[in-house]
């Protein structure tokens, strides 16, 4: 079983921070903030230094939102309403272009360790549905969830074979596991409800376990199980946390202490050591 180190701060600032991830070669980490009333993504590097605004473009009255994924450290896919829907955008080497026309909006974009196609997303369909889709990358999209209600926040595997994500069935909130093939069933880890619509599940970059968001003692929670929902663990006591993301070496955590989602939000983001 792995170890995990106190939690200690790296943003404790104006805003609330979440949905962080790692770039590729671990040197930022990349997140939303919100602050007065905007949306815009951040980096700072690992150790609190050199926190600043990612340079996106983005358009006065518009929000780069979510859990950024990354093809290399200067090759970012996020989410934005720059063109009046919410999408997702490649911001490449400092040029921000579309990087999926669709007629519902899209969130949720997921890379593994390798930053290869396909990109993971997830998909409105309809008041309180969503489904997740893979896109190539000759731009061919393909549906990988069926169920009705909600499936969303997806995250691949390193194999690039598999993947996690949250659903809602029967008023419940799990985590389930699926292969990326297309028409696969999928398998679900959570053996009870776990309380809360941003269980967030993230694979270690070895693919031993899955780090995700409980909220069953009453609050928020990092959490870590194995791929098959075996060996649960509870990483994170206290005050609440939330939106989990393994370092792309796998010796760290980095995720949201406060409550970012609460209707007047709060939060910072802290690093757990991992050993």
């Amino acid at each position: 079983m792995p170890t995990f180190s106190a939690p200690y701060p790296i943003t404790q600032e104006a805003g609330t921070d979440l949905r962080a991830n790692w770039t590729p070669d671990g040197q930022w980490i990349v997140f939303e903030r919100l602050q007065d009333g905007r949306r815009r993504l951040h980096r700072v590097h690992p150790d609190g230094s050199d926190l600043e605004p990612l340079a996106l473009n983005e358009p006065d009255g518009s929000d780069s939102t979510g859990r950024p994924a990354f093809f290399t450290p200067n090759d970012v896919v996020f989410v934005s309403d720059r063109l009046g829907r919410t999408a997702l955008f490649l911001d490449s080497q400092g040029q921000v272009t579309p990087l999926h026309p669709s007629g519902e909006p899209c969130y949720g974009p997921a890379l593994g360790t390798a930053g290869t196609w396909p990109l993971l997303y997830f998909q409105s369909d309809g008041p309180d549905a969503t489904y997740i889709c893979a896109l190539w990358q000759n731009g061919q999209v393909t549906r990988l969830t069926h169920a009705r209600g909600v499936q969303d926040q997806p995250w691949p595997f390193p194999d690039g074979q598999t993947f996690v994500y949250h659903a809602q069935e029967d008023g419940r909130h799990v985590v389930c596991l699926q292969s990326e093939q297309a028409g696969a069933a999928p398998v679900v880890l959570s053996d009870a409800d776990e309380e809360t619509a941003y269980v967030t599940p993230f694979p270690s970059p070895d693919g031993r376990w899955i780090a995700f968001t409980s909220a069953r003692g009453g609050q928020a929670q990092v959490w870590v199980m194995r791929p098959d929902g075996s060996e649960r663990q509870q990483v994170t006591s206290g005050a609440p946390h939330s939106f989990p993301a393994w370092s792309p070496d796998g010796r760290a955590l980095v995720c949201t202490q406060g409550t970012p989602t609460a209707p007047v939000p709060s939060g910072y983001l802290v690093i757990i050591g991992v050993s």
